[in-house]
This record gives C-alpha cells, structure tokens and sequence, in this order.
C-alpha cells in the first residue's frame, strides 16, 4: 500500500495505517532527532512529540510533496521547541551527566572511547548556531540534497549553501583544534 492510501485510511482513524505509515522514517526520524539534541533521552522526547504533531496535522500533509521531507521538518521543529525550552536548563543538565556515571560494561576501553567520540562530535556541532546545526545535520548526516533541505527547512538555497560552508568550516577547525589537543596531551607524556 503507497503513502497516500495509507494516509488516508490513517486519517480515516486507522492506527496500524498510521503506524505502517511512520514505520519507514522512524529511524531517520530518532537518528536526526538525536543528532539535534546530544542524547538519547531527550531524542526520544522530540520524536513522541513529533509523531503526535503528524498525526495532528496529516490532514495537513499534501500529497505531492516528500513525507520524509515533512516529516523532518516536524522533527526539527520540536527539536528546535525543546532546545528552547530547555536552554535555560542547559547548565544544569551538563552538570548532571558529568556527574552521572556509567555502570562497569564488558569492554570499559571501547565504552570509554565511544562516549569521547561522542563528546567530541557533540562538541563540535555545539559550536553551531542551530541553523547552521540543522543544515549540517540534514545535508552531511542525513544525505539530503540541498533542495531537500530548502523543503524541511523553508529556507533559500542560498542561505542553505551559506549555513552549511560555514557550519562545515566550524567543524573543521573545531575537529583541528581537538587533534592539536591530541597531539600536544601525547607529546607530554
């Protein structure tokens, strides 16, 4: 059954419709909403909205536009929603998780190395104004075209082409500047 079918029977009030509608985006859905948001926890809060903001607004939808395309936008607008919310939090959090640590895994080494990389990429990208994030994620992370990107965003391609070459150009000299890092730590030892 294509989108279209199944979003109207979903429209209709039918869940498994509606669910086997979201079913192929739910990955793309969870994976940008974690890339906009540094974790876990507050990813799977974006996405819960998300899928209540589809369902509200499918009757919305028009059918000849990408669902993948509106369905990130959903997830970057909530994304975006829940960064505000929480902005005045942020410190608060950051505090909390570097308390927080990790019960003993079977490979601490590799659990270890991990979280650092994922601190260092959450690094970089917090480096970002959000725009700049939001593009980054959609067009490197994502593989969205710039058009596409344009689509989820509501942005002009030129606009789109300037936030990404300078969000690629921050990243680049953040993931330098963590090499330099690197480099001068092992030459002490």
């Amino acid at each position: 059954m294509n989108e279209n079918n199944l979003r109207e029977r979903a429209l209709g009030g039918d869940a498994d419709a509606f669910e086997r509608l979201l079913r192929p985006h739910r990955e793309v859905m969870l994976r940008l909403a974690f890339r906009a948001m540094g974790n876990e926890e507050d990813a799977r809060e974006v996405c819960q909205e998300a899928v209540i903001r589809i369902f509200r607004y499918l009757e919305s939808f028009r059918s000849g536009n990408s669902f993948r395309s509106w369905t990130c936008r959903i997830v970057l607008n909530c994304a975006n929603d829940v960064w505000r919310q929480r902005k005045r939090y942020e410190t608060m959090i950051e505090t909390q998780q570097k308390n927080t640590s990790g019960y003993s895994s079977v490979n601490p080494e590799k659990t270890f190395l991990n979280r650092e990389i994922r601190e260092k990429i959450q690094l970089c990208l917090s480096g970002l104004s959000r725009r700049e994030k939001f593009v980054f994620l959609l067009r490197d992370a994502e593989g969205l075209s710039i058009l596409e990107t344009v689509d989820v965003l509501g942005y002009s391609s030129a606009s789109v082409r300037t936030h990404l070459c300078r969000a690629r150009k921050k990243i680049r000299s953040a993931m330098e500047k963590y090499r330099l890092l690197e480099g001068a730590e092992g030459g002490s030892g």
